[in-house]
């Protein structure tokens, strides 16, 4: 008997911290870009099904029944939500989470992102908060997915630097959550560390925050230069934890052609059908220990 109840103790301390984990990924105008064409759907399902993740949150939903679809083939048994506004793009934010690890608690549309002003839905994307409950802890996780403005001209960074602004605000309100901010940020000047890299670095440290994109040499890959064939790497896309929840982090990576290639500069042909057929992004994992 004695054997058996510490048998069973055992079971229930590996059971209360089991590891759990979430992807971020730009699915890039999903189903059908208007320059690379169409999604390979089998592709993008077979590299999602490895990631073998618990939650993923996904930016540039724009077909949102072709991604109910995708969820439901390749993810089976994963329950789905997006955004109504996709700004003027109609590039939704959605997330998919398995429901054997996860419950939903609720989910919102921080509309004042989009920059619309009093319209319900602007130009640019929300922000996507979904509240998920973890079943073995009954602990609350709050998944905030963010698609910031592009670019990097004057009034890109304009209004990327508002959104850094409203960031700040809105995750010192989640400051004694549990809040996973996670998307492509559009940080430009991440690897450079210029005017827009130093502000981002700024919001950080304003919310005590910590990126796994601080350890990650790229996340995405662009033509940097008209007289170079070569694609370039950069850093756009985050999973950001408050630094008090940092230590909960036990493993992180990216996927796809970013770690084919190293972050290295490639020719398109050797980034290879990820990048050509699927995104430009890839995608970003972590696991927390729980």
């Amino acid at each position: 008997m004695t054997k058996w109840i510490l048998a069973l103790c055992a079971t229930l301390s590996f059971s209360a911290f089991a590891d759990w984990s979430a992807v971020s990924y730009n699915i890039r105008n999903f189903d059908k870009d208007y320059i690379a064409g169409q999604t390979d759907t089998a592709l993008l399902g077979e590299e999602i099904q490895k990631l073998n993740a618990d939650v993923y949150a996904f930016v540039e939903v724009v077909n949102k029944s072709a991604f109910t679809k995708l969820v439901n083939k390749y993810l089976p048994g994963f329950s789905s939500l997006a955004t109504e506004c996709g700004g003027g793009g109609k590039q939704h934010l959605a997330l998919a989470f398995n429901p054997k690890v996860f419950k939903l608690v609720n989910s919102k549309e921080d509309g004042s992102f989009s920059l619309g002003g009093g319209r319900a839905c602007g130009s640019l994307r929300p922000v996507f908060i979904v509240t998920l409950q973890h079943l073995e802890s009954k602990e609350n996780h709050s998944f905030i997915i963010g698609h910031l403005k592009a670019g990097g001209n004057d009034r890109a960074f304009s209004q990327r630097w508002q959104q850094y602004g409203m960031l700040k605000k809105l995750l010192a309100e989640y400051a004694n959550k549990n809040y996973v901010l996670m998307g492509d940020l559009n940080t430009t000047g991440f690897n450079i560390n210029d005017e827009d890299g130093q502000k981002f670095h700024d919001l950080l440290l304003a919310t005590s925050s910590y990126s796994i994109a601080e350890k990650l040499e790229c996340t995405s890959y662009w033509d940097g230069a008209d007289s170079d064939p070569a694609m370039i790497s950069s850093i756009l896309d985050h999973i950001i934890v408050s630094n008090s929840k940092k230590s909960l982090i036990t493993s992180f990576s990216v996927g796809t052609h970013c770690a084919k290639a190293a972050c290295k500069a490639a020719l398109p042909e050797d980034l290879g059908p990820t990048f050509e057929d699927v995104s430009d992004h890839c995608p970003l994992k972590v696991t927390f220990s729980k």
